[in-house]
């Protein structure tokens, strides 16, 4: 028994001392991981998404997809990848010009790709490159039951291109994008032009390892299902509905004391989202801002022309740029829904003055302004040939159509505008959900194509700045456009709610240029710091928003553009509250529930700050499919948007084949010589283990291990 504690008192010396000698020099996992792996960009990388019948995007294993790298420059090098080379997983990098679909099937259905780079090209793709269907929203218009128009039976209106539908494919693999040019150098000079150009197994090659593990599976109903299941015991979430903010503003405040008449509202509306297949890029320049940015610009002019009219026009304006539009037209799809239950734009008050809720049957006509961008000098008025079989609606739609032409002739504007044929039905628009409804409403389409997009990159990570024929020096010939169209819509729409031409049309006003810049240049711009708090908010970035609709899963996350755009339809359209100060001015909202009061900076030549009140809001875009079990998944959006991990990129260099055998040789020969030790040292442990042996074990640790401890110490 003395024998055996005094073993044990030696032993745990023994460990003691290792455990400094490791903790001296801070062994750790960490440390480890950064000699073998080095880290490349991985902010933009594809994601999963899923509607109610099926999954699109992508996805890794949990522990991230592995393969060897190996750079496409040519069409050998598909066929390398997916048949004629080393039977091994791949990491295929691929520049724009070979990133397409026919490409992207081959190496999906080869069995050998366990993950994709993109290199990013700042050039635009001259054949195109738009990921969307060639119908967009085809399931969810007002034609899908029309034998004659559905699912663009008539003419796809998103032309042929290389990366068609690439967007509505389920990719076993994940999907990275570089921009990054150190990255981009890393993967591939010092990691395939080291290792791989010169492809043999019989030396070391490097590898990538791609993370982006996607919780979502099947589609929207099996995941949310899921999540709910596993919320009663443990909250976990798989998925999350696809929810943003629309933004709306009346030109006249409405009461709910005072009764809004029958057809006597009209609509002036856009799409404020886009998407790409990656996170973080939806630039949306023509897909969705110049739209938008035509209408606010509107909201400006119209607020400037009619002033504080006084009394109020019987006829008031409600300007809506919808979100979520992009995925089967969320934001309109909700506010329709909410005009059906008598909740918009809110759930009514009890007591005390609120904005009037408005319904369908109010709408009398509706202006949209869709893709506006000066490809071509023209313009384009689309009508829906469903609504105008009435003759009222028809005769409406007819002035409507004649106003907007007559304004467009004008000195001040001279665009040439075009009345596009009425066997066409309307291209994909938030006014289709409105028709669908209600098709007594007087509706117009103003688009720059004929029967398909002039827009080669819609709703691609190419629709930027570069895709509306300007830079950031030469936004000026887009601005001037923008100007002139914004005018025609002000002044067609000024006519029906007064009767009477504009006396003045006050253009040089208008701030186009300045919101171009912010979309889609440098979203740290003059004005939206004019717009914004600086005290509560944080600094600007310089790169432009991303448009693409998000997540809501606390039901209190407003996304940045919202938010910006929200302020900037409240500068426009609202009035100063004189004499008001920063922390009164946020009080205002409690107590009037009419208005909303926004502090911002203001202009230079201000130093104080503002107090803005406007008529301007948000409602929530969400699709109703969400909301209620007795709405079916067939009438609304089911989008929603997977969780993930966090995600990953990382290089490092794979052992040759040889190598590989021989480390494992190496290794089985030390575990039997080991084996053979521990026998011979348990046949002898009546001798190895006296009291002198101990003793001696003891010495040799001390003077092994002693000099570390002093150093440490």
């Amino acid at each position: 028994m003395a024998v055996s504690f005094r073993a044990r008192i030696c032993d745990f010396f023994l460990i003691y001392l290792l455990i400094c000698v490791l903790s001296r020099y801070e062994v750790t996992s960490d440390r480890t991981s950064l000699k073998i792996y080095q880290s490349l960009q991985a902010d933009c990388f594809c994601f999963k998404r899923l509607n109610g019948t099926h999954e699109f995007g992508c996805s890794s294993d949990r522990t991230g997809n592995v393969g060897v790298v190996h750079v496409v420059s040519s069409v050998a090098d598909v066929q390398h990848i997916i048949k004629d080379g080393p039977d091994m997983k791949y990491v295929a990098v691929l520049g724009m010009s070979f990133f397409n679909m026919g490409n992207m099937t081959l190496l999906q259905d080869s069995g050998r790709v366990s993950g994709v780079i993109v290199i990013r090209d700042r050039a635009l793709p001259a054949e195109g490159f738009s990921p969307d269907q060639s119908c967009p929203n085809r399931n969810m218009g007002m034609y899908e039951e029309d034998a004659d128009y559905a699912s663009c039976a008539t003419g796809n209106w998103n032309p042929q291109n290389p990366a068609l539908n690439m967007f509505f494919v389920h990719w076993h693999f994940p999907i990275f994008m570089l921009d990054n040019e150190t990255s981009i150098d890393v993967i591939v000079n010092k990691c395939y032009g080291t290792f791989n150009r010169h492809q043999t197994t019989n030396k070391a090659l490097c590898a990538a390892q791609l993370k982006s593990r996607m919780s979502a599976a099947k589609d929207s109903i099996t995941c949310l299902r899921r999540s709910n299941i596993a919320s009663t015991l443990h909250p976990v979430r798989y998925c999350d509905p696809l929810s943003g903010r629309n933004i709306i503003s009346t030109l006249y405040p409405t009461y709910n004391n005072k009764t809004v008449d029958n057809r006597s509202v009209i609509i002036v509306g856009a799409r404020m989202d886009t998407f790409s297949l990656f996170d973080n890029i939806a630039p949306g320049a023509d897909s969705s801002v110049t739209g938008f940015v035509t209408l606010l610009s509107v909201a400006r002019l119209l607020k400037l022309m009619s002033g504080n009219a006084e009394p109020v026009p019987p006829k008031n304006v409600l300007f809506a740029i919808f979100n979520g539009e992009a995925f089967d037209y969320i934001g309109s799809s909700r506010i329709v829904y909410d005009m059906e239950k008598g909740q918009f734009p809110a759930v009514p008050v009890t007591s005390g003055l609120a904005p009037a809720t408005l319904g369908l049957h109010h709408i009398s006509r509706f202006v949209e302004i869709g893709q506006v961008a000066p490809h071509t000098p023209d313009v384009y008025l689309h009508v829906d040939p469903l609504s105008t079989k009435d003759a009222k609606t028809k005769a409406s739609v007819s002035q409507l159509v004649a106003d907007l032409k007559a304004a467009a002739s004008k000195d001040w504007a001279k665009l040439t505008v075009h009345d596009v044929s009425s066997t066409l039905p309307l291209p994909p628009s938030s006014v289709q959900r409105f028709l669908k409804k209600d098709k007594n409403i007087a509706a117009v389409y103003i688009s720059n194509h004929n029967s398909s997009f002039e827009n080669r990159y819609y709703n691609s990570m190419f629709d930027t700045v570069e895709n509306i024929n300007g830079t950031a020096a030469t936004l000026g010939d887009v601005a001037e456009h923008l100007t002139k169209l914004a005018a025609v819509v002000a002044s067609t729409v000024y006519k029906e709610l007064t009767g009477t031409e504009p006396t003045d049309v006050p253009l040089q006003k208008l701030r186009v240029k300045e919101l171009l810049e912010c979309y889609v240049v440098n979203a740290s711009c003059a004005l939206f710091h004019e717009v914004l708090d600086r005290e509560a908010t944080r600094p600007l970035k310089s790169n432009p928003l991303s448009l693409y609709i998000s997540v809501d899963p606390t039901g209190s996350m407003i996304h940045p553009s919202a938010r910006l755009t929200k302020l900037v339809l409240s500068y426009f359209t609202g009035t100063v509250v004189e004499n008001v100060s920063r922390r009164n001015c946020s009080s205002h909202t409690v107590l009037d529930k009419v208005y909303e009061f926004d502090w911002m900076d203001g202009p230079e030549s201000n130093s104080t700050g503002l107090c803005v009140k406007s008529s301007t809001t948000f409602t929530l875009a969400r699709s109703p499919a969400f909301e209620s079990e007795d709405v079916t998944i067939e009438e609304y959006s089911t989008w929603t948007e997977s969780v993930w991990e966090e995600a990953s990129l990382q290089i490092f260099v794979m052992p040759s084949w040889k190598q590989e055998i021989t480390t494992l040789t190496l290794g089985v020969v030390i575990f039997l010589i080991s084996l053979a030790l521990v026998h011979v040292v348990n046949s002898e442990a009546a001798i190895l283990f006296t009291p002198r042996a101990l003793l001696f074990r003891l010495h040799l640790a001390t003077f092994m291990f002693g000099p570390f401890i002093i150093d440490s110490l």
